[in-house]
């Protein structure tokens, strides 16, 4: 959609790189040289490596969907083809890993052994061999672990990738028939969250199958050294792992359920989003808040229940790796075998494979298998769903003649006729369609478009189509993209389309001129220049057949005027051209004219004139009589919303508000602030306790071993005393050994809880002040930020906060506290090893610096550039039927594939960065390693073999606490990101609701603005320029001008949506002294735009439950809506409401309310005459005894207003009773009621 040329950047260095760069990726140097001068940007990214273009994964995606769609389990038989051989190739470099942990706690054994007294198997050099073969495993096992790590990241990526496209790619192929059946938070959800699953569970699966293959191979290992007791570790290992896949499948229920919750939340918080203008308006901001914030409880109840589960079994595994440990020792007490310290720290090391097996990679892999099953499940779900037949898509192109043709055609939508034995033939000229409001105009337009299947009959269309929307879409990027829409530039034929369409001047007004940017949906035009772009659009293709939706309906009749004779009439001559219109005076200009009501089609055809016929430009101006004498330049001055926000002019499309450095203290701060500084100050205590318990159990062990070594050298028969005490010593510290056992147990479940709780605090508490900030903040906010970038905070960064932070924060707290304890440990047993034990932590956190600086800023741009990608998917949703009228569905994909290749881009780069800095702190680990064992050997002889066996365990323990700690804490700080990101929207500027509220107040409904100048934005000119007129009570006030004059903006004053200069007085009352939602509450609007929000229809009508049913059918029944009711609980989307049956359900909702001041803006726009007359007479009838203004394009609507009140370009130019004002044949009001036939004889 944004055409503008892509952007060159330079080819990532891997592709270049030799086989030694990449293993030890060294390719990132450039990254890392440039994140360390200065701060990354987004123009700082490569270009996209080939395999992971978004083109050809979708592409492959989409050949293999099509050829296995038909399967039970299609979704996994496409991931299985196309990654599954990748991934099982990629596993076997996991068998270095395999080795390294089967034979690291033999080597270890023979070390310790080394230190035994009097042993003389073992020489100086058999030591050297083992610490020398252990550090290469170790070095090895590092280069092929990150590499695979790596890949899997990278595999992650392509799966990502070619569901998104294949998801995006069917949507561009949806008949709009089947909208209704997929909802935005659905889809949102599965692509920032449920598609992110897949890397967790590649990482969490390969360490469990691998884990589990370490663990049996372990347990069998101890069968030769300790015989029977072996059997409890195998007993344990073979009960639990079971028990954990329970856990995994109650896990994967719960995990789906929360996939649906979430999708909940974010539909709802995207329609309110999507509605701010009128959800404000309405005062509903409290209403929408507590929706949005129990769809998020409901959320969190069942994610914390995941949470326990997850964290209670991985407890559970630690709890049982410390018990199982003290079974099997004791068990080979009681069967009165010898026990060394090889033998000890041999089973030690055993456990520990099978503990991490048990405590981690299986807890974990279950939860990524439940994660991943679900998304899957939903993938292949929509995907199904959005399932399509190429036969219900139209392929119209252009031809030399063109011709649409109904034969005997009937059009049902679920079990309802709309029209039926339609016999229709138009082969050139103009074809008006009318009929009242739900007859199906809209939807025979749409039927020609082939978005409806026709149920009997035959359809035929031969031409090129284009197409109007009757709401207009306008998509994210300049007005220029808008209306070239993928098409070459013709300065002649472009130039052309903006003068027929009457857009020239409102171009001249913006300071970037046609270049400007839209915002989302361009709500920051007004709604005539939305229609005028949007019809430009399709004016600008040269096409055969032209679909025009009421167009005209929200245009002045000066400007409808000017578009009806230079656009449809004269540009459009010779085309077939379909108009949907409530202008019943354009069916002498039309060839045929056709009508629907009840089901049935009623045609005719026109016998036009040859002058007509002929678009004789004499003929036309004696009709269609045009303005001369007014200046040009002032009717079409548009001040409102005709000029963007300035702050979106220059801001790159979907471009956020950049942050640079690292994320500050205060950020950490608040966010334990939002889960209790109390309660975080508790979970410290409590992860002191249990590293004091840690540390103390460890050094018990040492002590053990030792005691077992004097032990097993005295002979009880020659020196029983000894032995005697010893024995006594032993049990002493087996009971000691117990309890401390028993106490981590307790402790590790208490801190983990308790962290829980306090991280489902903080969730709750930051989405509630997001959600409340948002909600309340001022309209400024949403003018110039994109839905897309709002909803990936509260979806990919919220989610981040929910999942990705409380386990790298629990991990980062227990290694913290670990890494003190495993220190004075090694310390303990030898003062000299406090060298390479800072050395290393030296090196760590130098290089963790480097990192941070380009991890960080990497991070946010993942997080920046997937904003693109959601509001790309949002802009299609809302255009779809525009986007495949014009057969832009090649062009709407490009652009999305290149939004989504720099997503790519971003991913990668931050992935390779983050394996770099793993690499580099694990050869650093090695290193370690390698220095503790060497300086036992070379200095160490006379000591004793427990001191030398927790020296090497927790050096070991200490690298892999220092590595997953650093990585914990590079991930932790890189996760805070999305805090800061979320944190941003709880400091948005919110509207003031402080204020009075004045009992029974207004009472009179008497309206003065005094002075009022209104300033939308950074605007250099204000929109509404010193107003000053007087509303008597129960007075009716008519506001008219030209589109995009100022006249909505003088109901947004009075609601207080902006903030104004001057005063706005009611009954005696500035409202600036009132409360916001006391104000709005006290004031009814019919809005310009109707809107409905996801939920029951009661809820669309009086979300505030006040009112009695009785009163909500009298109010339904008045506007002549009860008819197509059956219940007010029934949810909204199942009914089809059409444009005007909205429009009066937004009338129902006033009528309830009963205020004393009614506005109403252009509420008979796209309407027909019968509820046009319908609107009127409930106003009159209703409303008598109330203040009421009226803006209106149609003059009729306000010729029975007391005054009617003439904007221009901000300004009053004229203010008096209508009948007085006609009199003025010089003044605007009289062309414009001269224009619109109401005073002369004028087309419309």
């Amino acid at each position: 959609m944004n055409r503008k040329k892509t952007e060159e950047r330079q080819n990532n260095p891997r592709q270049t790189a030799n086989i030694i760069s990449k293993l030890t990726f060294w390719y990132t140097y450039d990254l890392f040289k440039i994140g360390f001068k200065r701060e990354l940007e987004e123009k700082d990214l490569y270009e996209v490596l080939p395999q992971f273009n978004t083109s050809e994964l979708g592409d492959h995606a989409e050949r293999m969907w099509n050829q296995y769609k038909e399967h039970k389990n299609a979704m996994f038989l496409v991931l299985w083809k196309m990654y599954g051989k990748y991934y099982c190739i990629l596993s076997m470099n996991m068998l270095f890993t395999i080795i390294l942990n089967v034979t690291r706690p033999i080597i270890i054994g023979k070390l310790v052994f080394f230190f035994t007294p009097d042993q003389q198997s073992l020489t100086k050099m058999n030591a050297l061999f083992y610490a020398i073969f252990l550090f290469a495993l170790q070095i090895v096992d590092v280069i092929c672990r990150q590499n695979y790590l790596f890949l899997i990241e990278n595999l992650t990526i392509k799966i990502r990738t070619a569901f998104c496209s294949l998801i995006y790619r069917k949507f561009l192929k949806l008949p709009v028939s089947r909208l209704r059946h997929i909802t935005f938070g659905n889809v949102t959800n599965l692509i920032t969250r449920d598609i992110s699953v897949f890397e967790q569970f590649f990482f969490n699966f390969t360490y469990a199958w691998s884990g589990f293959i370490i663990a049996i191979i372990s347990c069998c290992n101890m069968f030769p050294s300790i015989g029977l007791p072996a059997a409890i570790a195998v007993l344990a290992f073979a009960v639990f792992i079971p028990l954990q896949v329970v856990v995994g499948l109650w896990i994967s229920s719960l995990k789906r359920e929360t996939s649906k919750k979430t999708d909940i939340r974010l539909n709802e918080f995207r329609d309110v989003c999507a509605n701010i203008r009128n959800t404000k308006i309405y005062a509903w901001e409290d209403h929408a808040e507590n929706k949005i914030s129990l769809a998020r409880k409901n959320e969190m109840s069942i994610l914390f229940k995941i949470f326990i589960l997850l964290f209670l079994s991985v407890t559970t595994g630690i709890i049982l790796n410390n018990v199982t440990f003290y079974i099997v020792v004791m068990a080979n007490i009681w069967t009165g075998q010898t026990l060394t310290a090889e033998i000890m720290y041999f089973i030690s090391g055993s456990l520990l494979a099978v503990y991490h097996t048990i405590s981690f990679t299986i807890p974990y892999a279950t939860f990524s298998l439940s994660q991943v099953i679900t998304a899957i499940k939903r993938m292949q779900t929509l995907a199904h769903t959005l399932e399509t037949k190429d036969e219900e898509t139209c392929h119209a192109f252009q031809t030399k003649k063109p011709k649409v043709e109904f034969s005997n055609v009937k059009l049902m939508i679920k079990d309802k006729t709309v029209f039926k034995n339609v016999m229709l033939k138009v082969y050139t000229g103009l074809t008006l369609i009318t009929g009242p409001a739900g007859s199906g105009k809209s939807v025979l337009l749409l039927t020609i478009l082939k978005e409806f299947k026709v149920s009997e009959g035959k359809l035929l269309v031969e031409g090129k189509l284009s197409y109007a929307s009757q709401e207009p879409w306008l998509f994210p990027a300049t007005i220029k993209q808008n209306i070239l829409f993928g098409n070459s530039y013709n300065h002649k034929r472009y130039q052309e389309v903006l003068r027929v369409c009457d857009l020239q001047y409102d171009i001249e007004l913006l300071e970037n001129g046609d270049s400007t940017i839209v915002a989302d949906g361009g709500s920051n035009l007004s709604k005539g220049q939305r229609s005028r772009v949007n019809l430009a659009r399709a004016i600008y293709q040269d096409s055969d057949i032209y679909l025009i939706d009421d167009t005209l309906s929200s245009l002045d009749p000066l400007v409808a005027d000017h578009i009806f004779k230079n656009c449809i009439l004269k540009l459009l001559h010779g085309k077939i051209v379909f108009l949907v219109s409530h202008y019943l005076d354009l069916s002498q200009y039309a060839a045929t004219i056709v009508n629907l009501g009840n089901g049935n089609l009623t045609t005719w055809k026109n016998d036009l004139s040859d002058n007509v016929q002929n678009n004789d430009p004499k003929f036309i101006p004696n009709v269609c009589a045009i303005l001369k004498e007014s200046n040009p330049k002032t009717n079409s001055a548009d001040s409102e919303e005709s000029k963007l926000i300035e702050t979106t002019k220059t801001n790159k499309i979907y471009g956020e508000l950049k942050i640079s450095g690292s994320v500050p203290l205060k950020i950490y701060m608040k966010y334990v602030g939002m889960g209790g500084y109390f309660t975080f100050f508790i979970i410290f205590c409590i992860f002191v306790l249990t590293q004091l318990i840690v540390s103390y159990k460890d050094n018990l062990l040492s002590d053990w071993v030792n005691l077992e070594d004097k032990i097993s050298r005295i002979n009880h028969t020659v020196d029983s005393i000894s032995y005697s005490i010893l024995t006594e010593d032993r049990n002493q510290l087996l009971h000691t050994y117990g309890a401390a056992v028993v106490g981590l147990s307790v402790a590790t479940l208490i801190r983990g809880c308790i962290l829980f709780l306090f991280s489902r605090r903080v969730s709750v508490t930051l989405h509630k002040k997001m959600l409340n900030c948002v909600i309340n903040a001022c309209l400024n906010f949403f003018d110039t930020t994109f839905l897309g970038n709002i909803v990936n905070r509260f979806s990919k960064d919220l989610d981040s906060v929910d999942e990705s932070i409380p386990f790298p924060l629990h991990h980062l707290l227990a290694i913290v506290f670990e890494t003190v304890g495993n220190i004075l440990l090694i310390s303990s047993t030898n003062i000299r090893l406090l060298l390479p034990i800072g050395l290393l932590f030296v090196g760590l956190t130098l290089f963790r610096c480097v990192y941070i600086k380009t991890g960080r800023p990497l991070k946010r741009l993942d997080a920046s550039t997937k904003s693109p990608v959601v509001g790309y998917l949002n802009a299609t949703l809302e255009g779809l039927p525009t986007i495949k009228a014009f057969n832009a569905q090649e062009i709407i994909k490009k652009e999305f594939e290149t939004h989504h290749n720099l997503y790519n881009s971003a991913s990668y780069s931050h992935a390779a960065c983050m394996k770099a800095f793993a690499f580099v702190a694990d050869i650093l680990a090695s290193i370690f390693v390698f220095m503790v064992i060497l300086q036992f050997i070379i200095f160490g002889k006379d000591v004793l073999p427990g001191e030398v066996g927790l020296a090497i365990s927790q050096s070991f323990a200490v690298c892999i606490v220092l590595f997953f700690g650093m990585h914990k804490w590079v991930d932790l700080e890189t996760q805070m990101t999305s805090v800061e990101r979320a944190m941003e929207y709880t400091d948005i500027q919110k509207e003031s609701k402080s204020g009075l509220e004045i009992k029974n107040w207004p009472t009179l409904g008497e309206i003065k603005y005094e002075n009022v100048y209104l300033d939308i934005g950074n605007s250099k000119s204000s929109v509404l320029k010193n107003l000053n007129f007087h509303i008597k009570p129960n007075e009716k006030l008519g506001i008219v001008g030209r589109t995009g004059a100022g006249k909505s903006s003088i109901i947004s004053a009075l609601f207080r949506l902006y903030e104004i200069k001057g005063r706005i007085i009611v009954d005696g009352i500035d409202i600036k002294t009132l409360s916001l939602h006391f104000l709005r509450s006290k004031i009814s609007l019919i809005p310009q735009d109707p809107f409905l929000l996801s939920g029951t229809l009661r809820y669309n009508i009086d979300p505030n439950k006040i009112h009695k049913d009785e009163e909500i059918w009298n109010a339904l029944k008045t506007v002549k809506l009860d008819t197509l009711i059956s219940s007010l609980d029934a949810n909204i989307k199942e009914f089809e409401f059409s444009c005007t049956q909205k429009r009066l359900l937004c009338l129902a909702r006033v009528l309830i309310k009963k205020n004393k001041i009614l506005a109403v803006d252009e509420i008979v726009e796209h309407v027909d005459s019968e509820t046009e007359n319908l609107i009127y007479n409930i106003i009159e009838k209703q409303f008598k005894f109330c203040t009421i203004i009226k803006i209106a394009h149609k003059l009729k609507f306000v010729m029975d207003c007391n005054k009617v009140l003439v904007l221009d370009n901000g300004n009053v130019v004229e203010y008096d009773n209508p009948q007085i004002l006609l009199k003025n044949q010089s003044g605007l009001f009289y062309k414009m009621a001269k224009q619109s036939g109401i005073y002369g004889n004028t087309l419309l």
